[in-house]
Parts: structure tokens; sequence; C-alpha cells
């Protein structure tokens, strides 16, 4: 039995999903297209079921690309059942997309979801009398907290009703969604919720900036300072072991110790941080905070010509900027799409947490989170400027922004665990495979032709570019640390790790400001390049490149110069 799960952007359809299959989903693409897919199987009294949780859309008439695959997919697959979840308290808006549902004449399900959120804004819904007038079963539910779960899993096995209200278009839609709405809803005039307490504070237009950026130095602070011990014992292990390895003799216990363990343990030493930041990202994320720091940023964010709906691939980009970029999909203005694309490789992705971390630990000690903090920031501010750029020259246009805040929520254990583990294990994932053929590469022709390491291959490309990047102040090793994060960020660290760089004696802090910057900037890795090519062609793709480049340049040439004046 193949079950679609529908609803509106924010009712809560993955923490259904969740629900009824225990976490047990994969995720991957729909096929020809990036478009995120989330898919869970389970047995209900023996009867295996099959679970899609399709793209959140507001309506059929799609617009962007999500809602497109959506649509197409109810269209051409047609499940054997709909769940139609929707977010009780916002009930008659969500009740115009279940109405246009019958256009497919699938059995549905409405799953009345967030029904303690609806009572607490003083909204009764009679889902008895809702479910007469639709013709079909109705659920309540609080996925969150399992409430409702064994009952709708009852009515999965009877398998739903064709809907009787059938409007022949959307301003049908509408007009029926009013009707209902006016019978079933009954509104209570609530006492001021604590979700009113907390946006007057979290969104008041003078101390909502401040206390945006004040949780964001708590974030950065906390992922350094929280994992430093853990970090120090990590590097000491890999250093040690690295060490004895290759002290062995042989080429072999070569390759292992100075180029598998050290590559991939300079990587490795970083991963509490990596999940440490993903923790504090999850918790925002989860609690609601994220979407009212969306908003109170879209003021600035339409001055630069993006809308609100670019803030999100944006704040994506902080984990991995690929599937940052696949979210721009949602995007409907094309351009606004184009110029979003462009500027995520501006937002620092977790890739690059391991440089920052062991160039400010050498460099600003007492101030690591503070100066990641500013990095961050940093490309957050190129990104705004690059998109105004765009957006005043190539990709002129108006934009627009809507969008949904949904309730503050507090965050669930295992729903932390389980954001927090997806994100962390792609890092490790990559660790096992990108970063360990590049340690070998790196290792490889830093060893051969044969001789010392002045005169191995590694060397000849590096003292080649030397002349490009002598006004920043970096020597030929740093070069090569560079050229190989072309192929994944980590791989920087791997590479630093592998040519037993001295940092503190190769580079004045200000040449290090400017490499952590041009690390932050220069183009991206070779995965966030192929995502750009398949989302927006390939002479965009070349575009950024150039440009990225340029850019960094730029900014760590400025770092050096006003370096320079102290």
């Amino acid at each position: 039995m193949r079950v679609a799960l529908v609803g509106n952007p924010n009712v809560g359809k993955t923490a259904i999903l969740n629900a009824l299959t225990g976490g047990n989903f994969t995720v991957g693409n729909f096929p020809g297209v990036t478009v995120e897919k989330k898919e869970g199987k389970t047995k209900i009294d023996g009867m295996e079921v099959s679970f899609i949780d399709l793209p959140g859309m507001y309506s059929l008439e799609a617009a962007s690309i999500d809602e497109k695959i959506a649509v197409e997919y109810l269209s051409r697959e047609r499940p054997n059942l709909i769940l139609n979840i929707l977010n009780s308290a916002n009930f008659e808006r969500n009740l115009y997309l279940t109405l246009q549902l019958s256009r497919f004449d699938i059995p549905i399900i409405v799953v009345l979801n967030m029904m303690d959120k609806a009572k607490k804004s003083g909204i009764k819904i009679n889902s008895k009398k809702l479910s007469e007038i639709l013709g079909v079963p109705v659920v309540e539910t609080v996925a969150v907290k399992n409430i409702g779960i064994e009952k709708l899993k009852r009515e999965i096995l009877i398998g739903g009703s064709l809907l009787k209200v059938r409007p022949k278009n959307l301003d049908e839609s509408i007009n029926e969604a009013g009707k209902i709405a006016k019978l079933v809803v009954q509104r209570i005039k609530p006492k001021k919720s604590l979700d009113d307490a907390l946006d007057e504070v979290f969104m008041d237009k003078h101390l909502g900036i401040p206390i945006f950026l004040s949780f964001m130095w708590m974030l950065f602070t906390f992922t350094y300072s929280v994992a430093d011990p853990i970090t120090g014992a990590l590097d000491e292990f890999f250093g040690a072991s690295s060490e004895y390895v290759a002290n062995l003799g042989g080429w072999f216990f070569s390759l292992l110790g100075s180029g598998i363990i050290a590559g991939v343990g300079s990587v490795l030493v970083f991963v509490p941080n990596i999940a440490f930041l993903f923790i504090a990202l999850s918790i925002l994320e989860l609690s609601g905070y994220m979407p009212r720091a969306v908003y109170l940023l879209d003021n600035i964010m339409s001055k630069f010509g993006l809308s609100g709906r670019a803030i999100i691939p944006m704040i994506l980009g902080f984990g991995c900027n690929v599937p940052a970029i696949m979210a721009t999909r949602a995007i409907e203005d094309n351009r606004i799409r184009i110029a979003t694309v462009l500027v995520n490789p501006f937002m620092s992705c977790s890739a690059r947490l391991p440089i920052y971390i062991l160039f400010a630990g050498v460099f600003f000690p007492g101030s690591g989170g503070t100066i990641v903090m500013l990095i961050y920031l940093i490309g957050v501010l190129i990104a705004f400027i690059s998109a105004l750029v765009f957006r005043k020259t190539l990709l002129k246009g108006e934009a627009e922004f809507i969008m949904e805040l949904p309730p503050y929520m507090l965050p669930n254990l295992r729903d932390v665990w389980r954001s927090t583990w997806s994100r962390t294990r792609h890092f490790l994932e990559k660790a096992g495979t990108v970063i360990l053929l590049m340690s070998v590469v790196v290792w490889f022709i830093t060893q051969y032709p044969g001789g010392s390491l002045e005169k191995s291959y590694a060397a000849v490309i590096g003292k080649m570019l030397t002349p490009i990047f002598s006004p920043l102040g970096w020597n030929w090793e740093l070069i090569v640390a560079l050229i190989s994060g072309f192929v994944a960020k980590e791989i920087v660290v791997a590479t630093i790790g592998i040519l037993n760089i001295n940092l503190a004696e190769a580079i004045s802090p200000f040449s290090a400001l400017a490499f952590m910057l041009f690390t932050l900037l220069y183009m991206p890795c070779l995965a966030t390049i192929a995502t750009i090519r398949a989302e927006v062609g390939t002479k965009w793709a070349i575009f950024i490149v150039f440009y990225s480049f340029f850019i960094a340049y730029l900014v760590a040439f400025a770092a050096v110069v006003v370096g320079s004046w102290f």
C-alpha cells in the first residue's frame, strides 16, 4: 500500500512520518530532479505500508519546482491513499488545499495535526462534523507527542474515502473552505499565549536583531569551547598514531601513517565541533526560532533583491551548500532563484569550519568563537552584496515575500539527535571516501618523484603558483592545501596535516586571517559546482568559479593590507 503525505509547509508532515514509521525512512531525490524525497516503510497489523512525504505546497496551481513535483507525483504515480496533513491552528487556509485534492479521485484521510496549538490559540474544531461534510475520515493528532497516531494507523488500514465536496477551481475552493470553517470552527478569545509573549521579544524591531546576533555568538562559542577538550584529545591521538605508524618504515607504513592517518585524522579531529554546531542549529530550527530570525532579516534581504524564500536555502548553506542549492527549487521567480544559487557558496558550510578552528586556535587563542562568528558574518555580508550586484545588473526584477511562522516548540531530544546525526554522518561519509582518497593523492605528490619534499610534485605545483599568492604571505605548502580544497574543503586541513606545516612559523596572524577569508570565499568544491551546473546551467557554474576566486583574493588582500597598518 502506497500512502502520500500532502500538506502546506510547516504542518508537521515529517513528524507524522516519524511517528508512523518510528523514524525508519530514507532520504533521496525524485527521479530526474534534485528535490528531496523522504520515504518510509512500516507494517500495520501485518500489512506493509510505504509512505512518501511530498514537498509542502499551498495549492495545486503549482508555481515552484517543489510544488510541481508534488502535483506530478499525485497525477502520475497515483498512490493508494492521501494523508492530508493540516495545521489545526491555521485550519481555514490549510483547507483550501484539501478541497483541491478532490481532482485526483484518490481516497483521503484528513489529519488535523497540532491540535494542542489550536487549543492554545482558542480554536476548537468539530472533527466529527468536518468528517460528515467532507465525507472522509478526520483524525486529530499531536504528532510530536504521538497523540492520535494509533487511531490514524487504524484509519489507514480501512483506506480512507473520496471527498464529497468537489470545487471546480481555486476560487470555489477558497469559498467552500470559508463556508466549512464557519460550520466546524469555534473561536474562543484566548489568553495571551507564551508564543505571543516570546514574539514580542524576539521579533521586536529594536531587540530582534541584537538577540539574533547574541544567539549566533553563543552558538559559535558553544561549538568552539565545549568541543575543545575532545578535539585536543583526538588531535593528540591521531598525531601519535600517525607518527608511530610512519616510523615503522617502508612506503606502505608511510602511506598509512603520513598519508591516511595524518590526512583523515586531521579532519576527524573536528567532528566534535561539527556535531555541536549541528546540535545548536537543530535546537534553533526545531524550536521555531529560526523562521522568526528569517522574518526579522527579510527587511534587510529585500533591500538586496532577495525574497524570504531565499533565506531558507542560505541558512541550509551553513550545513552543506549542495542540499542548500537544491532547496532553491522552492523559489518561484527564476531570477531570484539563480541569484540565490550563485551566492549560496558564500554561506560557510560545515566543511570549512575545521579550517577556521585550526587557524583561530593557533593565531587567536581565547577568541576562537568570536573570530569564527565574524568569518561567518563576513560570508553572509559578501553574499548579500553579491546578490545586490546580480539583481541590479544580470538578474533584474522585484522580490516578493510570503512566510508562515510555525509555533514555538520545545525540541524533542530524539528529533535533535536525528537531525544532528543525519548531518554529521554526511561529514563522516566524506571522511571515509573523498577525503581518504585525496589523502592518498596528496601523500603521493608529496613523496614522489623521490628525494626531499622540496623536489616533489606538490612543491613544483605550489612554487609555480607562488607569484600569484605571494602578496598574501603564503608559502607553497599552503597553496597546495588550497588547491586540494577544490575537491572538498575538508581536504585543506588534511593536506596541512600531511605536509606537517607549522602554521605559527609559516605565516603572520593577518596572513592567517587572509587564509581563513580566502577559504570562506574562493571557488566552491567540486560537488557544489556540479550541483550549480545541474540547477542553473554550465554558464553560471563557470561564472561563479571565476567570480568567487576574484572576490576571495580581493578580500584576503584587503585583510593583509589592513594588517600591515598595525
